[in-house]
């Protein structure tokens, strides 16, 4: 009795130590299927060198300068190749060769070209050409004075030099030329003192003097020898217009048969203005003066004027109004054998 209660005990427990021993088995088995491993591995070294820094670098690594980065932080280095290495950003570097390297994340660099300097120059805006407002005015009253019309012409220029611009001083010149044929002194005066730039006043002046010798009367002969007295007293040294001046006064006082006169105009071109169109036909006019008769009265320096002229004309071409060739033979060919 006591052995069978010994027997069952013993098995009781038995069968209790073997149920433990396979729910600890199980629990293993569990746990090896499905646990978590006991060992993490991390993306990174646990322990970092401070002479990681100064290594030698891959240059065929994506990220060669070394560049330490940190979360939400970002460096930038530059390596000698010129490029700029960022890390979670995007940075661009102007380099002087005109281009541009950008690594984003280790990808390739991205290279592009900035615009030359002659396409930029090519858009810049062209400057508005400046139309003068005188212009037009000006070219009709040419155009008119062409065909005769001077009252309409007239018109015209007056509008043109009303307006101020680059052609009014062409205008004035043309209507003091026009008013002056008019006998419209005052007017013409008056268009003279506007000039504003000196080369066009003495031109302008001059044409008031040679349209009022135009009209050949004694009274507007008058007003053209003041004209052209008051151009060379305040031009004396213009080198076009000054010595057409003085020309103009001796043959308007040859005209008038004021030899005297006339001849002193004529010697002061001669001595003074040498490079002058009025150079040579001064001595013309000289020779005419002294063959003229008159209280000094000389036909042997008469010849030695017209003399002069001809040799000086020799192989020239004069231009018109100033050839007086023919005539020059032919007073020669008469004083030589009146004398």
């Amino acid at each position: 009795m006591n052995h069978n209660c010994i027997f069952s005990h013993w098995i009781g427990k038995s069968n209790f130590l073997f149920l433990i021993t396979i729910l600890f088995h199980s629990l293993c088995f569990t746990s090896a299927a499905f646990g978590e491993p006991t060992e993490i591995f991390l993306p990174f070294p646990e322990t970092w060198k401070e002479s990681n820094q100064n290594s030698v670098v891959d240059p065929t690594s994506p990220n060669p300068t070394g560049s330490k980065t940190k979360d939400n932080e970002s460096k930038t280095t530059s390596n000698p190749t010129g490029t700029t290495t960022v890390s979670n950003t995007t940075l661009s570097k102007e380099i002087p060769n005109q281009t541009e390297q950008v690594v984003v994340n280790g990808n390739l660099p991205k290279t592009e070209f900035a615009p030359s300097a002659s396409k930029a120059d090519s858009k810049k805006k062209k400057k508005k050409e400046v139309i003068d407002p005188s212009k037009a005015s000006y070219q009709k009253g040419k155009a008119y004075l062409s065909r005769d019309q001077k009252k309409t012409a007239e018109q015209e220029f007056a509008d043109s030099y009303n307006k101020e611009g680059e052609s009014a001083k062409f205008s004035r010149s043309e209507n003091t030329n026009l008013f002056g044929l008019d006998g419209k002194d005052k007017e013409s005066s008056s268009l003279v003192e506007k000039q504003e730039d000196p080369d066009f006043k003495i031109k302008t002046q001059f044409e008031l003097a040679r349209s009022l010798d135009r009209i050949g009367n004694p009274e507007s002969e008058e007003k053209a020898y003041k004209e052209y007295l008051k151009l060379v007293t305040e031009f004396p040294k213009h080198t076009e217009l000054t010595p057409r001046a003085h020309y103009a006064m001796a043959t308007l006082l040859i005209r008038k048969k004021e030899y005297r006169s006339a001849a002193h105009q004529l010697v002061g071109v001669i001595k003074n203005f040498k490079e002058s169109e009025e150079f040579l036909p001064a001595h013309y006019y000289l020779g005419k003066i002294y063959e003229s008769s008159w209280e000094e009265r000389d036909l042997e320096r008469a010849l030695k004027y017209y003399q002069l002229y001809l040799n000086g004309v020799e192989g020239k071409n004069p231009k018109p109004g100033y050839d007086f060739r023919k005539e020059t033979k032919e007073r020669l060919r008469v004083l030589g054998s009146a004398i």
